[in-house]
């Protein structure tokens, strides 16, 4: 059933997928894609997972035109790569030794190199020009936008986009139906509000019940690998799985946004390359939190700071298109001077990037007591009006029960 008050949000835009049990065959070894779904029942998703099939994400169509337009044949799909680094490997004809004479010159990036005059880089690098020329074909092939029509994108969303479970009965309602790949859910409330704690257990269930790789980057020095067992333990008994379970989730520990930026591209680099590296193939990636190394940069005349938040924001939102992942972001929250309600950190300009947005709150307990029970209301969904509540236990993460909440303001 749907959480109570939630209403259906008109015609899907999308069939998704329900990732469950893998088939043999069905696609390489920790993913777990789900059968595309023609419409999804208004009812509700409660009963069986579906068996899964080899749905393999194609390329992200969405781009940002860069400056270089005008120099361009075609339009210069960044897809969050404006900022890709010249490196060996990048296209066929690309040397590590022309990649050294182009950096020499001041040429670092694709964008660097498509948008420079070819004949004066030939003379400057003593490079061969029609070299040169078929560098630059490949990248144009590589990084340009072309146009896609309504009907392929709906086929390819059916085909790449999958629900995962978050473990939780009333998170999942409250998501209508779990975590959505493709897609960014932020997490957000104040100092001990539970949002690592909830973290984990997603962490735990997708990698123990899913059999799924997750990433998680830790910026707070929250993560706590006892608990994490703990959380697994209580999923399974057989100490085989739990070792399993814990080798799919590796962990990053980053304290800043430089570090936090490179983690992310390394990731980047893993997937669109497919070679073996630390990170396998990644379904889930957990950022707890973005507020705690961005905020340091933000505040007065930092416009750097605002540059390199955008940056983080679109490395999150094209990583999880492009290549189907369910990502879960944290975020700490301020209170508004006019009304006096909490809202999400980092202001306006993050907005655009979680596409579901839950508020953690805490829930007194007796006498005054610290209580494990928490309030998650939803304030920002695609599919669900906003103001419904579920209470969870972060303690044993249980979902307790449902609590009814009219449709507000999103923040």
């Amino acid at each position: 059933m749907r959480a109570r008050g939630a209403a259906s949000a008109g015609t899907p835009s999308a069939a998704p997928q329900r990732a469950g049990s893998r088939r043999p065959g069905a696609g390489p070894p920790g993913w777990a894609g789900a059968v595309p779904r023609a419409r999804r029942p208004r009812a509700g998703l409660a009963g069986a997972r579906l068996p899964v099939a080899a749905a393999q994400p194609r390329g992200c169509v969405s781009a940002w035109c860069s400056a270089s337009r005008l120099l361009c044949p075609a339009p210069l799909r960044t897809r969050g790569r404006a900022m890709v680094i010249l490196h060996a490997g990048l296209c066929p004809g690309l040397t590590a030794e022309m990649i050294q004479l182009l950096k020499a010159n001041g040429i670092q990036t694709v964008v660097d190199f498509i948008s420079s005059d070819l004949e004066e880089v030939a003379q400057k690098c003593s490079l061969s020009y029609k070299a040169l020329v078929a560098v630059r074909r490949v990248l144009l092939a590589q990084f340009s936008a072309f146009p896609i029509n309504g009907a392929d994108l709906y086929e390819e969303l059916k085909s790449s986009m999958a629900i995962l479970s978050t473990g939780s009965k009333s998170l999942d309602k409250l998501l209508d139906s779990g975590l959505y790949t493709g897609e960014v859910l932020e997490l957000m409330g104040a100092p001990g509000s539970g949002k690592t704690q909830v973290c984990l257990s997603i962490a735990a269930s997708v990698s123990h019940s899913l059999k799924q790789n997750v990433l998680f980057i830790d910026s707070t020095g929250g993560f706590t690998a006892s608990r994490l067992l703990q959380l697994v333990q209580s999923r399974t008994e057989e100490e085989e799985e739990q070792v399993e379970a814990l080798q799919r989730i590796q962990v990053a520990h980053v304290f800043d946004i430089y570090k936090m930026l490179a983690a992310l591209q390394e990731l980047r680099h893993c997937m669109s390359q497919q070679v073996v590296c630390s990170v396998g193939p990644v379904k889930l990636l957990v950022v707890d939190s973005v507020s705690a190394v961005v905020c340091p940069l933000l505040g007065g005349r930092q416009s750097e700071g605002l540059a390199l938040m955008m940056q983080l924001a679109r490395e999150l939102k094209t990583l999880a298109r492009e290549f189907g992942l369910a990502t879960v972001v944290t975020n700490h929250v301020t209170r508004d001077s006019s009304s006096g309600h909490l809202k999400p950190a980092l202001g306006r300009s993050w907005s655009f990037v979680p596409s579901t947005r839950v508020l953690l709150e805490s829930s007194q307990g007796a006498w005054g007591k610290a209580s494990t029970q928490r309030i998650a209301s939803l304030r920002k969904s695609p599919r669900q009006p906003t103001g419904i509540q579920v209470e969870l236990d972060i303690g044993g993460y249980e979902a307790l029960e449902e609590r009814p909440g009219a449709s507000g303001e999103e923040l």
